[in-house]
C-alpha cells in the first residue's frame, strides 16, 4: 500500500520524508478532491501504525487469519485504486 500512495506523490513530484507524510499529502490532495476515499486513507494510516507496532514495539503481536484477509483485501482496494489514478491521462 505505502509504495502505491508514494507512486502518487511521485506523479505530482513530491518526494515524501515520512510515512506520516504520505497519509497528509493524500488527505490533502486526493480525499478533498474525490479521487480517493477517506476509507483507503484510514487503512494506510493503521497499517502505517501496525506495521511500526511490529517492527519497533516491544511486545510480540499475532493476528487471526481474518485480520490478515481483511488487511489483504483492504490493501488490494488501495492499490487497485491508486493504479486507476496512476493511469488517467
Amino acid at each position: 500500500m505505502f509504495q502505491s500512495a508514494r507512486a502518487l506523490l511521485f506523479k505530482d513530484g513530491v518526494f515524501e520524508r515520512s510515512h506520516f507524510c504520505v497519509i497528509e499529502y493524500l488527505k490533502e490532495h486526493y480525499v478533498k478532491r474525490h479521487l480517493i476515499s477517506q476509507e483507503h486513507i484510514h487503512s494506510l494510516d493503521v497499517y502505517r501504525t501496525l506495521r511500526h507496532e511490529a517492527l519497533y514495539g516491544l511486545e510480540e503481536i499475532s493476528y487471526e487469519k481474518s485480520e490478515a484477509d481483511d488487511s489483504i483485501e483492504k490493501a488490494a482496494s488501495f492499490i487497485n485504486k491508486a493504479f486507476q489514478i496512476l493511469n488517467k491521462n
